[in-house]
């Protein structure tokens, strides 16, 4: 049982008037709730409920909007960290082939440096043979020449 039912039974068992007459009031009090909804429609309840649903439009657009937003800066966020981690690979692989070639470039030199210093001793130590022979013959017929010299002296006074 409901409340209403309670009041009903309520009423009827204790043999009072019953909570709600039902009589002319009730007609007059119907035609001007009645009256009131046909004039306050137009007036107040279409223009707050039109309201009301341009707000929530606009809300659930503000919403789309800003999801859209969102997901297109997640995308460009994506895109500009793929191409740094593509330009950050790419610097790494020019630094690794500079790197790389300044070694062999450094190889190189180094190997045409000990190749011309080699050369260079080379060259000095057959020039270091040369003057060490023309200096030999050179002190051979100084030897020979001073032998002569002391031998005739030698002789020189023996006679």
């Amino acid at each position: 049982m409901n409340v209403i039912d309670v009041a009903i039974v309520t009423a009827l068992a204790s043999g009072s008037a019953p909570v709600v007459d039902i009589d002319g009031t009730m007609w007059i009090q119907l035609g001007t709730f009645l009256l009131l909804m046909f004039i306050l429609q137009p007036l107040l309840f279409k223009p707050w409920l039109e309201t009301r649903q341009r707000r929530i439009e606009a809300i659930d657009g503000a919403l789309e909007s800003a999801t859209a937003l969102r997901e297109r800066a997640d995308a460009v966020q994506h895109q500009y960290d793929t191409q740094k981690a593509e330009a950050e690979r790419a610097a790494l692989e020019l630094r690794s082939h500079e790197r790389r070639e300044a070694e062999t470039t450094r190889q190189q030199a180094l190997t045409e440096a000990r190749a011309e210093a080699a050369h260079h001793l080379e060259t000095a130590r057959e020039q270091i043979a040369k003057q060490g022979a023309v200096a030999r013959e050179s002190l051979q017929r100084r030897v020979d020449e001073l032998a002569q010299h002391v031998a005739n002296k030698i002789l020189r006074r023996a006679s």
